[in-house]
């Protein structure tokens, strides 16, 4: 891992008061170095004002800003700071992003893109920047990358964001895996939100840290700056700094992993087209600046500001009904695309659901339900439950009264049929038939005498497809097909699997949503029984597994984020501290022994409907190999310690 703090700041300043500027300023990049920040990102022009006008054509505004700049320079021991200025090159003004580094002026990115429009009037007072790198200062500037120690770095200013053909696209080309952008955009209801889907899709196009930093106040007679500021990854944001503060300036800090960017890129081969260019191209310059100190942030930072769930995307405190929100989105989309499949296969008269009394069968059979109501484009919903049948199918020996009653209340609570069908005797049997072939009821492998089970109601299952004309749903979910917790010919069997790429953790979530949403009371008889398979006695998952919480971490911090597995234990250790070190290493073991071992069952999995990100299905998405070793990495977690 990779970890860089990143910071983004907003800041009050005032035209032409270059030492009132630089004092506030200089308060900044202390408190900024305070939080063991790598990499600051002030606003655009922030040493001079942004609303220059024509004041920019007198020659003390160049020559005192940057005065200001070496006198800040002094300031910037143990970080990196971009600062926003104007520069003078003979007749020409640019608009420039100074980056400073163990007290050194690395280098000048200069804006390229001048709005001229609405509000703006920069096309009179400024030079845009055609391409290429020249010397300001007895500094190189124009297009850079810098290569600083954590990895490299880049920036484009305010309105190059908002171009089309943005000069970050030939920076991140070049290898800049940070981009930052020193803004000065001023307020009008709602742009803060423009600018965070800007600064999103930039980061998700370009597979970069994007770090935007705004202007705070007013600096001239007419225009409000509302400051804020964002660091956004693909995966979504990281930090944001407040709009509208009181206060005269504001700093958010995040920490990122540059390790993920390397995976984005390597994984997308669109970017890998894009990028190719860079490498003959001839555009920018890369500048060294990796002689400055550098310690990596805090494992432990990093870890916190985590989302709590990972198979969602963030969201702040302030916008979390987003997530009620996000989960209405999931469970309508999980309901079309399985009406879309039943009627445009046209096979089927009918959703067949195995009701267990869990909870994945719970979800499936809602789902069902929904679908059934939306066939025909729901000209027959008052008949749904003629297109809906389910089963309870228990052994007496294992089976528990409180699954039998969460299935019926669930079944009848919902108005469809319900039936109970033992497979006692037909399990019986098929205990018998393994000792023959094994060489006696002693040689039957206990795995065997829960898998028989599964099989028996697999089969049992498949008939009554076969029988009704049905569409035998397949209730396992992402997690179980992760570490092969099912069984190849028993529980996977079926004609789609509509949840397989829902996370354990999420349906429990989405249950829970929905019997607060729907105020359906089965659910709560549901959600109050653990886990379980009930293939033997007192058999809970996550007795058997792992607790969940952490199974579908590891899930994601190894399948999708792609960390070794010490680091995916360095993480869980600090996203779950209520268990022991010693305990998440053993389980972090496991789960990559049985997640590497399942391949094979992942194989031949049922038709999957993808809805989240991550996705096992080697037919849509995960491509892993069935034959491989991963002891290396075992050897490597038994080794790791746990690191600040």
């Amino acid at each position: 891992m990779r970890l860089v703090k990143i910071g983004v700041a907003s800041a009050s300043v005032k035209v032409g008061d270059f030492s009132g500027n630089a004092e506030r300023i200089r308060r900044i990049i202390r408190e900024a170095k305070a939080r063991r920040t790598h990499l600051l990102v002030l606003p655009e022009l922030c040493l001079s004002g942004y609303s220059l006008e024509d004041r920019v054509y007198w020659p003390d505004v160049a020559r005192c800003s940057w005065a200001s700049l070496a006198e800040l320079a002094e300031e910037c021991s143990d970080i990196s700071v971009f600062f926003g200025l104007p520069v003078r090159v003979g007749a020409m003004n640019f608009n420039a992003a100074a980056l400073v580094s163990d007290r050194r002026i690395r280098g000048l990115v200069l804006k390229k893109y001048l709005p001229t429009y609405s509000i703006f009037y920069e096309g009179r007072n400024w030079t845009a920047w055609p391409g290429g790198v020249t010397e300001v200062n007895g500094v190189p500037a124009g297009d850079l990358v810098f290569r600083m120690p954590f990895g490299r770095v880049s920036a484009e200013i305010c309105e190059d964001l908002w171009s089309a053909d943005s000069p970050g696209r030939e920076r991140a080309r070049l290898g800049a895996e940070i981009i930052c952008n020193p803004s000065a955009s001023p307020f009008t209801p709602l742009k803060n939100e423009v600018r965070r889907r800007l600064v999103l899709g930039a980061a998700d196009t370009l597979k970069v840290v994007y770090a935007y930093a705004n202007l705070l106040g007013c600096d001239s007679s007419r225009l409000v700056f509302d400051g804020g500021g964002v660091v956004a990854t693909p995966e979504g944001v990281v930090c944001e700094g407040p709009v509208l503060s009181p206060d005269y300036h504001t700093l958010a800090t995040g920490v990122v992993d540059l390790d993920d960017i390397v995976r984005a890129r390597a994984e997308n081969t669109t970017w890998r087209q894009d990028a190719v260019k860079g490498l003959t191209s001839g555009n920018g310059h890369l500048v060294d600046c990796t002689d400055a100190a550098h310690t990596p942030a805090s494992l432990d930072e990093f870890a916190a500001q985590l989302p709590r769930g990972f198979y969602f995307p963030v969201l702040p405190e302030s916008r979390a009904p987003g997530r009620e929100a996000a989960l209405d989105e999931l469970f309508d989309a999980l309901s079309l695309g399985l009406r879309d499949y039943f009627e445009k296969v046209g096979a089927f008269e009918r959703f067949l659901v195995a009701l267990s009394g869990g909870r994945d069968s719970a979800l499936c059979l809602l789902m069902a339900v929904r679908a059934a109501k939306l066939l025909k484009g729901g000209a027959e919903a008052a008949r749904f439950a003629e297109r809906v049948s389910t089963v309870y199918l228990p052994n007496k020996d294992l089976s528990s009264g409180a699954t039998l009653d969460a299935a019926r209340s669930l079944a009848e609570e919902l108005g469809v049929p319900f039936k109970v069908v033992s497979i006692h005797s037909e399990a019986e049997l098929a205990l018998r038939k393994a000792a023959e072939m094994a060489g006696g009821e002693e040689h039957v492998a206990p795995m065997a005498r829960q898998n028989l089970q599964a099989r028996v109601r697999g089969a049992m299952m498949l008939n009554w497809g076969n029988s009704t004309g049905g569409l035998l749903l397949v209730t396992s979910n992402l997690s179980e097909a992760a570490v092969g917790y099912s069984t190849t010919g028993g529980d996977n069997q079926g004609g789609y699997s509509p949840i397989a790429n829902v996370p354990k953790t999420v349906v429990s979530e989405l249950l829970e949503h929905l019997a607060k949403r729907d105020g359906i009371k089965a659910l709560e008889k549901v959600l109050s029984i653990p886990p379980s398979a009930e293939l033997a006695p007192d058999q809970q998952d996550e007795k058997d597994l792992m607790p969940y919480v952490v199974l579908d971490d590891l899930l994601y911090l190894y399948a999708r984020r792609r960390l070794c597995l010490a680091d995916c234990w360095r993480v869980v250790c600090r996203r779950h501290p209520d268990h022991a070190p010693a305990q998440l290493r053993t389980w972090t073991a496991d789960f990559a022994r049985r997640f590497a071992q399942s391949q094979w069952k992942r194989d031949q999995h049922p038709v999957a409907l993808k809805v989240l990100d991550l996705d096992l299905d080697p037919k849509t998405g995960f491509r892993f190999p069935v034959t491989q070793s991963i002891q290396d990495e075992l050897d490597d977690l038994s080794r790791a310690e746990l690191r600040p």
